[in-house]
């Protein structure tokens, strides 16, 4: 018979599927799950939407696209203040200089099919190849929730991409509330005692 066993340990190098939890600092219980192993750390996403939703831009535009967007501000401002200091002092910027980002489509669904072409050297993230990991709730324990990605829909004035409640790509007017799924690179190897490793055994992708 297979099992599906969690456990938490100690680890000096993270692994992709790993899952850190920890809480912000209202309170908000998070989980972060190792998507892709760079050079000199692990890409970690969030495994679910904040609970609190919102828009890419006050105004109904896509100007500017990711880099000029109101979004863009706030994950590396107010919601960068909410991560503890533990977690904080991990955190490897991005070539950009940011700390948070949000996914590219690409990076989740392997393809640009509502959104702007990406370069070939991006590619899917092995857990976004399941279905179940496309699919965010709105926080930890709440429904299916829509999130928002950093491509902005060609031919449009006001649009971004976004993933659906059922792990599908599509999009939504930039003005519209919408789920976050952070993206930060923590550096590796570490001792991370909140560390949450996931032994799955042969899943399949959909």
């Amino acid at each position: 018979m297979k099992v599906r066993r969690t456990e938490k340990i100690k680890v000096d190098l993270f692994r992709v599927g790993d899952v850190i939890r920890f809480k912000l600092s209202d309170g908000e219980k998070v989980e972060m799950l190792a998507v892709k192993e760079e050079n000199n750390g692990m890409i970690f996403c969030f495994a679910d939407c904040l609970a609190k939703e919102y828009s890419m831009n006050a105004q109904n535009t896509n100007a500017g696209g990711w880099d000029a967007s109101d979004l863009r501000k706030k994950l590396n401002g107010e919601i960068l203040d909410r991560f503890p200091q533990k977690i904080r002092k991990l955190l490897l910027p991005f070539e950009n200089g940011d700390l948070l980002r949000l996914p590219t489509e690409k990076e989740i669904f392997g393809s640009n099919p509502c959104g702007e072409d990406e370069p070939e050297s991006v590619s899917q993230w092995k857990p976004m190849k399941q279905r179940k990991n496309r699919i965010a709730s709105q926080g930890l324990n709440g429904g299916w929730e829509w999130y928002w990605l950093q491509n902005r829909v060609p031919n449009s004035a006001a649009c971004f991409a976004d993933a659906d409640d059922s792990g599908d790509c599509d999009c939504g007017n930039a003005s519209s509330g919408a789920g976050v799924r952070p993206v930060a690179k923590i550096k590796n190897p570490i001792s991370a005692p909140a560390c949450q490793v996931r032994n799955d055994e042969d899943e399949q992708e959909g």
